[in-house]
């Protein structure tokens, strides 16, 4: 495992961990649950740390799984209206078909966030999902319950950084139906021989 890559995986770690605080600290206000999949009809991209993150995922799963997922890459829609949300390629009855694998965008999405990109009409800089914190007011969340966007962003782009200089790849973002037909890809192939 590259250095770059066990620093992503301890990044991750503490991402996790902090949502956990968060649910802890407002147990009644986070609703994101299964089949609760509002923020799955986004079309994010990834680092190429994240596509390798996927990849690692994808490549252990069942060669049947591995086929069904190829298979839904690959059906086209040819009526797919360009400003109509889709779903997310990983997306399977209202659930991440490779949840704990999943990015740091989607482990954090829905959460209270803080951000310089934010630009409320109140001029705040916090946000999370509508369905979530209903109760409490963006401006009254602890500090310690809130997600520093920039500061995880940042980290994230560092390690990726470094992992593309290991690696020697392009630091090119991919989108995560991109990222998962390449870990396919491959795997197919040999599979065929």
């Amino acid at each position: 495992m590259s250095n770059a890559y066990e620093q992503y995986q301890r990044l991750k770690a503490r991402v996790d961990a902090f949502g956990q605080a968060i649910r802890q600290h407002y147990p009644t206000q986070i609703t994101c649950h299964a089949g609760c999949d509002g923020c799955c009809y986004q079309q994010f991209t990834v680092f190429p740390v994240e596509a390798h993150h996927l990849a690692q995922a994808v490549t252990a799963l069942a060669p049947e799984a591995r086929q069904h997922l190829l298979a839904r890459l690959q059906q086209a829609d040819p009526w797919h209206i360009i400003d109509t949300p889709t779903p997310c390629v990983l997306l399977e009855q209202g659930r991440c078909s490779l949840y704990e694998h999943r990015p740091l965008i989607c482990r954090i999405h829905g959460f209270p966030v803080a951000s310089t990109m934010i630009e409320r009409p109140d001029g705040g800089q916090r946000d999370c999902c509508p369905l979530n914190f209903t109760d409490v007011p963006l401006q009254d969340i602890v500090p310690q319950a809130i997600y520093n966007l920039d500061l995880v962003n940042h980290t994230l782009a560092a390690i990726n950084h470094l992992f593309v200089q290991e690696h020697q790849l392009l630091d090119q973002r991919l989108t995560i139906r991109q990222a998962v037909l390449a870990a396919l890809t491959p795997t197919t192939a040999s599979e065929a021989r």
